[in-house]
């Protein structure tokens, strides 16, 4: 049985597309994923944001990051899935704004304590945070921004995806990656990325 290792940041939305992707190819294919939470507020946090759109995405990084790390030293990693799926649908899709009151619904959709919200704001969490991030680099061997993926140890940067596959499209890709994973001479291939995905119903 195939077995995946995903690695994310919760706030983007090239990571979410794959992971939905993985979530039904996973499905089908009856392969098992593990997910970890990567942060994108860590990786690039000796940089300046490039605008104003940016810094705050870099803070609902780090914010949401804690969320997830306190979610991990309550519930356990087994929590990790469930809080990411409930956290992309209000996110990306419905597109809210991650305040402490939506961050407390989510986590009561996803079976969690609502008070955990309050870590949003606890620096407590940044060191778990940080050593979370640092296993996505020491697994990959090198910096990589998010999505990762590892497939049966092997760890890429991606699959970075413009939108949704499906059908065909979807399963092509699935046996492609694992594949090209099994492959040991293979290193990497890459191409001009396009925009990030749409998630409008």
């Amino acid at each position: 049985m195939t077995h995946f290792d995903f690695h994310f940041d919760p706030v983007c939305p090239f990571a979410w597309a794959a992971s939905r992707w993985l979530i039904d190819q996973a499905g089908t294919h009856g392969a098992s994923v593990d997910w970890h939470v990567m942060s994108l507020a860590v990786l690039n946090e000796d940089q300046q944001p490039d605008s104003e759109g940016q810094r705050r995405q870099l803070d609902t990084s780090r914010r949401l990051g804690r969320v997830f790390m306190a979610a991990v030293a309550k519930n356990g990693t087994e929590s990790i899935g469930p809080l990411y799926s409930a956290t992309g649908r209000r996110l990306h899709h419905a597109g809210d704004e991650m305040t402490p009151d939506v961050v407390a619904e989510i986590l009561t959709e996803a079976g969690l304590p609502a008070e955990l919200a309050e870590a949003m704001d606890d620096e407590t969490f940044d060191e778990p945070l940080r050593t979370s991030h640092q296993r996505s680099q020491d697994a990959l061997g090198e910096t990589g921004g998010s999505p990762l993926i590892g497939i049966d140890g092997t760890h890429f940067f991606g699959p970075v995806l413009s939108g949704f596959p499906t059908g065909e499209d979807a399963a092509a890709l699935y046996t492609s990656l694992v594949t090209l994973a099994g492959t040991s001479v293979f290193s990497q291939i890459k191409r001009p990325a396009g925009g990030p995905p749409s998630f409008s119903d």
